[in-house]
C-alpha cells in the first residue's frame, strides 16, 4: 500500500533534487524516492549515519520564535513603563496638599 508523506525542504535542497531529476530524466517524485532508497541502501551497507545537515528553514523557525518572545517581553515592558509614567503623572498632578487646619497660621483661625 502506498502512503503519501509531506515534509518541508530547504530551497537549496529542492534545487539539488530538481537537478538530480533533470540529470537522470526523472520527475521530482521519482527522484525523491530514488534518493531515499539510495540513502537507505548506503546506511545498510555502512551502518553509519552521517552528521545531520543544518537546514536554513529550521533556523528561520527558531529565529521567528525568538522574535515573538522578544516582542512579548517588550510589550510587557511597555505596559510597565506606561503604568509607572501614569503613576508619576498622577502623583505630580494631585500633589498631596496639607489639611486646612495644618496649613493655616494660628492667627487666621482667630480672625473669624
Amino acid at each position: 500500500m502506498v502512503m503519501r508523506c509531506s515534509f518541508a525542504l530547504d530551497p537549496d535542497l529542492m534545487d539539488q533534487i530538481d537537478q538530480f531529476a533533470r540529470d537522470h530524466a526523472f520527475d521530482r517524485n521519482e527522484a525523491i524516492l530514488e534518493l531515499i532508497e539510495t540513502g537507505l541502501a548506503c546506511r545498510k551497507e555502512n551502518g553509519k549515519m552521517t552528521v545531520r545537515q543544518h537546514r536554513s528553514f529550521e533556523d528561520l523557525n527558531r529565529l521567528l520564535r525568538e522574535v515573538e518572545d522578544v516582542k512579548t517581553v517588550l510589550t510587557e515592558l511597555r505596559n510597565e513603563v506606561r503604568l509607572v509614567h501614569h503613576t508619576i503623572e498622577a502623583d505630580w498632578s494631585r500633589e498631596a496638599k496639607g489639611v486646612p487646619f495644618q496649613t493655616k497660621r494660628p492667627w487666621e483661625f482667630w480672625r473669624r
